[in-house]
C-alpha cells in the first residue's frame, strides 16, 4: 500500500506542475527547519497550487484561508496522522520519496559553516596586527552568527574564495596603516598587492578597504569628518587621501604666498619667490614638491590658514604692509601637499615658529591637530584659543545636531592635546566663529 502510493504520487507529480510546486515547497520549508511545522499558512502563487494542496493533504488538512484565495491553512499534523492511521509513512518521510530528495538540514549546516569559517578567519587574525587585525576579528565575529552579506557569500561560493578576500583586504588595511609618504592609488596596489589592478576606485575591494580604514584605525574618522565629506564615497576618498592615497597626484597642490624656492635634481624651481616679488600668491603641485627641498627662505613665520577667502585676505595685508611672512592655505583638512610643503620649509628654517590659522569650531581643532601629526611639525594655533572665541561669541553660530556630543567625546580623550581650552569655550556656548568673523577685525590692526 505504501508503496504503491509512493509510486502513484510520483506518476501524479512528473504531470501536475502545481502538485510539484507544492511538494518542493514543502521539502524546502523542511530543509531549512529542521522538520515540517504542525500548522501553516501556504500562499499560493496560483489557483491551481491550492487545488494541488487539497489534493495532496485532503480538504480536511488544507483549508482555504477566508478573504484570501490564495492563503491555504494547512494542518500538516493531521494530514501525518492520516497517513499513518492508513499504514503508510510519515508525511515527511513521503514526501522526501515521491521529490526523490535526501533530507536536509540546512539550519544546521549553517551553524557548522559559520563556526568554521569564523575559526578560520580567526587564524589569520593571529598573525595580524593594528586595524588589518580588528578587521579581521570583526569579520570572525559577524560570520560566527551565520547571517549577513559576507555569510551569504561563504554560504554560496565557498569558503576559500572569501578567505583570499578577506586576507587580500586585510593586507591593504595594514599596508596603509604604515604608508608614510604621497602615493597615487595604482602604485599602492602594487605595493600591497602585487599589481595595480588590485585596488580600484569604487570596487567592493576599495570599499571594503576605506569603510575598515575608517570604523578601525583610530582618529582618522575625526579627521575625515573635520573636512565635512558630503556622502559615503567622498568620505572613502578622504579617508585613504588622508592615509597619503590619491586616485591621481595631479590634482593635489597647495596654494601659498612667500619668499622660497625649491631646488630639485639640480635645477631650481624658484615659481614662489617670482611670485612673491610680483604679489601673487602661486600653486605648488605635490608633484613638484615629491624629492625636493626648500631654499632661500625669508620669513618671520610660517601661517597656514584654513579658509581661502582669508587666506587672500592674509596676502593682501602682507603686501601692504610689506610684511615676510610664508603663507599656505590648507583649504580645509590638509592635503599632502600643504603636509610636504610645511615639512620642507620646516626641515630648512627650522627656528621660523609655524602656526596655524582656522575656524573656531571642533573642525578647525582637528585639522591644526591632524596638520602637527601628519607633518611632525609643532604647529600652534593662531587666533584660536578661548579669549579670541570670547571675543567674537557674540558673532558665532548655533552649533548643529550632534555637534555638541561630537565634543564632548573629543574632551573625554586624554588630556593635554592642542585646542582643549577652545573646544571646552565652544561647548559652554554652544556656537562656533567662523574664521572669516575673526579675520575681519584682526586684519585691520
Amino acid at each position: 500500500m505504501s508503496s504503491r502510493r509512493t509510486t502513484d504520487l510520483r506518476d501524479r507529480m512528473s504531470r501536475d506542475r502545481d502538485l510539484r510546486t507544492v511538494v518542493l515547497a514543502l521539502l524546502d520549508r523542511c530543509d531549512r527547519t529542521g522538520n515540517l511545522p504542525a500548522k501553516m499558512i501556504y500562499r499560493c502563487e496560483r489557483d491551481g497550487e491550492r487545488d494541488a494542496l487539497i489534493r495532496l493533504l485532503s480538504a480536511k488538512a488544507a483549508k482555504p484561508v477566508a478573504g484570501n484565495v490564495l492563503a491555504v491553512h494547512l494542518d500538516l499534523e493531521k494530514a501525518d496522522l492520516a497517513l499513518r492511521e492508513d499504514g503508510g509513512p510519515s508525511l515527511r518521510e513521503l514526501l522526501y520519496q515521491v521529490a526523490g530528495r535526501v533530507p536536509r538540514d540546512i539550519k544546521g549546516e549553517k551553524s557548522a559553516s559559520a563556526a568554521r569559517a569564523s575559526e578560520t578567519v580567526l587564524s589569520l587574525a593571529d598573525s595580524a596586527s593594528g586595524a588589518a587585525r580588528s578587521f579581521l576579528v570583526d569579520a570572525a565575529g559577524r560570520l560566527s552568527r551565520g547571517q549577513g552579506g559576507l555569510f551569504l557569500q561563504v554560504w554560496e561560493n565557498g569558503l576559500e574564495g572569501v578567505m583570499r578576500e578577506l586576507q587580500t583586504v586585510a593586507r591593504c588595511i595594514a599596508a596603509a596603516e604604515v604608508n608614510d609618504g604621497p602615493v597615487r592609488l595604482a602604485n599602492f596596489s602594487r605595493r600591497a598587492l602585487g599589481t595595480t589592478k588590485g585596488l580600484r576606485t569604487g570596487d567592493a575591494r576599495h570599499v571594503m578597504v576605506a569603510d575598515a580604514l575608517l570604523r578601525f584605525l583610530p582618529g582618522l574618522p575625526d579627521r575625515v569628518e573635520a573636512e565635512s565629506p558630503r556622502d559615503a564615497s567622498e568620505r572613502r576618498r578622504l579617508a585613504l587621501e588622508c592615509l597619503g592615497i590619491f586616485r591621481n597626484e595631479t590634482p593635489v597642490d597647495v596654494l601659498c604666498f612667500g619668499s622660497f624656492v625649491l631646488e630639485k635634481g639640480g635645477a631650481c624651481l624658484d615659481s614662489p619667490a617670482a611670485h612673491r616679488a610680483l604679489g601673487e600668491p602661486v600653486r605648488l603641485m605635490l608633484l613638484h614638491l615629491r624629492d625636493a627641498h626648500a631654499s632661500r627662505i625669508r620669513a618671520t613665520r610660517i601661517v597656514s590658514i584654513e579658509n581661502e577667502t582669508t587666506f587672500n585676505d592674509y596676502v593682501d595685508r602682507q603686501k601692504e604692509g610689506g610684511g615676510e611672512e610664508i603663507v599656505l592655505c590648507s583649504q580645509g583638512q590638509a592635503n599632502w601637499a600643504v603636509v610636504r610643503l610645511l615639512r620642507l620649509l620646516h626641515e630648512a628654517a627650522p627656528s621660523v615658529p609655524v602656526f596655524h590659522w582656522g575656524d573656531l569650531d571642533r573642525s578647525g581643532v582637528l585639522i591644526l591637530r591632524s596638520l602637527r601629526h601628519r607633518s611632525g611639525v609643532l604647529v600652534q594655533p593662531l587666533h584660536m584659543d578661548r579669549e579670541t572665541f570670547r571675543r567674537f561669541s557674540p558673532e558665532g553660530l548655533p552649533l548643529p545636531p550632534g555637534e555638541k556630543e561630537e565634543i564632548e567625546t573629543l574632551l573625554k580623550k586624554p588630556k593635554g592635546n592642542v585646542g582643549e581650552d577652545l573646544l571646552a569655550a565652544i561647548l559652554d556656548s554652544e556656537k562656533w566663529v567662523e574664521q572669516e568673523s575673526v579675520a575681519d577685525a584682526v586684519l585691520l590692526k
